[in-house]
């Protein structure tokens, strides 16, 4: 198993704006001819994990994107979905990938966010790669990527089109 943090960052590391908005992403997205590596990504995962907020953000977009890939969203709160593939639990982070190395023990599971998630998930020493896609737009001020890169090394790096510079990080030590 493999719990891969695929997130977008501004320059001055920000992942949302101060209204916890990312429309601030909306220019770079459909940038001819370059995804930057996403749709190799999105193929290679097999589960995705977020949390409410984000999962309620993307709501907000329209179609959900993520039809063919079973989501785990992470709430305290009683939510609902028609979705089929859609779950909502409430368990701590590595309890949950605990539970699922047993009952399907070779996935690739995306960590898509949002920042409380992400750091709980790295409080438990659970992330094995991060790929931050830092796009050339400064925000000043929002919701921060707090992420301990201590323990990880840089890979991989590359430079795609808009100047967006893609970074790629290992774990340096072993999952606990």
């Amino acid at each position: 198993m493999k719990i891969i943090l695929y997130i977008a960052t501004s320059q001055d590391g920000f992942i949302a704006d101060k209204n916890g908005s990312v429309d601030w992403l909306n220019s770079y997205n459909n940038i001819e001819g370059e995804d930057c590596g996403y749709a190799e990504f999105y193929n290679s995962i097999d589960i995705i994990v977020m949390g409410s907020h984000s999962y309620e953000q993307i709501l907000g977009f329209g179609e959900w994107p993520y039809k063919e890939k079973d989501t785990y969203i992470f709430t305290k709160r009683n939510l609902k979905s028609d979705l089929s593939n859609v779950f909502f639990i409430s368990k701590n982070p590595k309890v949950f990938i605990q539970d699922l190395n047993v009952t399907e023990p070779t996935q690739q599971i995306w960590l898509l966010g949002g920042t409380e998630l992400i750091k709980s998930f790295d409080q438990h020493n659970l992330i094995d790669e991060v790929i931050i896609t830092v796009v050339p737009t400064e925000l000043g001020q929002g919701i921060k990527l707090e992420l301990s890169y201590a323990n990880f090394e840089l890979t991989d790096q590359k430079v795609c089109k808009a100047g967006i510079i893609q970074k790629v990080m290992r774990r340096n030590n072993q999952r606990k």
